[in-house]
């Protein structure tokens, strides 16, 4: 009886192994623990190796270019060692008789971007509407041409080189100084004559300049027997040429 009970446990135990062991077989297997994206990843500490916060040096020349100051750009026209032509007409005025016109031409050239050395001359005539006195002057003349040539020979200097926005495009100008002297060739003057001024330079492409300028000539005049100092004073608008016509 008792060896009986004992197979009945024992064949109990083993049924009950079987039924665990199907149930262990039959269940899901545990899902990995997940591991975060090498995107995702802490980034390591400044200045540990292979941060971000290191620049490519060509980037950060590239950013430094791009801050340079603009007063540091290279002027869109240069005229050092440049030669410039130039016609030019405007009106004259004269201290002892009527105003009138006047046209010329100028050669200069340009030794540096703010120094150059100019030869001009001009034409104009001796004019008077009035003045019984001018009138008996001129007959005693005795109908002598009555036509002034006069010639200058100056330093031209450029304190100043500008933009100003014109429409819709930028325009670059000069604002230059001169300073010389020349001889007056007349009726009433053979004489040395001095003279300075200032001008405008409006540059148009690569080759060409608008110009303005405004010029005194001091020289002694000589009407019968007295002689006289003036001021002579001439304002002009010109077209100029430059050679070569590359920089």
């Amino acid at each position: 009886m008792v060896r009986l009970g004992l197979s009945f446990m024992g064949a109990a135990l083993l049924v009950a192994g079987t039924a665990a062991s199907a149930r262990a077989d039959d269940a899901p297997a545990p899902e990995p623990m997940s591991q975060p994206p090498a995107d995702e990843a802490t980034p390591p500490a400044d200045g540990q190796p292979g941060g971000d916060a290191c620049i490519d040096e060509n980037v950060k020349a590239d950013l430094f270019a791009k801050r340079k100051q603009r007063t540091s750009r290279e002027r869109l026209f240069q005229q050092a060692n440049r030669h410039e032509l130039t016609l030019q007409g405007g009106y004259y005025v004269s201290d002892l008789f009527d105003g009138t016109y006047t046209f010329g031409g100028a050669y200069t050239y340009h030794m540096t971007e703010d120094l150059g050395v100019e030869a001009s001359a001009a034409y104009t005539r001796l004019t008077s509407s009035g003045g019984p006195e001018l009138e008996r002057t001129f007959a005693v003349l005795g109908g002598k041409p009555r036509r002034q040539l006069y010639f200058d020979a100056d330093l031209i200097w450029v304190p100043a080189h500008a933009k100003m926005r014109l429409g819709g495009s930028i325009t670059h100008f000069d604002l230059y100084l001169a300073l010389g002297g020349g001889v007056v060739d007349s009726v009433v003057s053979e004489d040395l004559a001095g003279n300075g001024g200032f001008g405008l330079k409006f540059f148009l492409g690569h080759a060409f300049a608008i110009r303005f300028d405004v010029r005194d000539h001091v020289f002694r005049q000589q009407l019968l027997s007295q002689v006289m100092l003036v001021n002579d004073l001439t304002t002009t608008l010109g077209v100029s040429m430059y050679f070569p016509f590359t920089e």
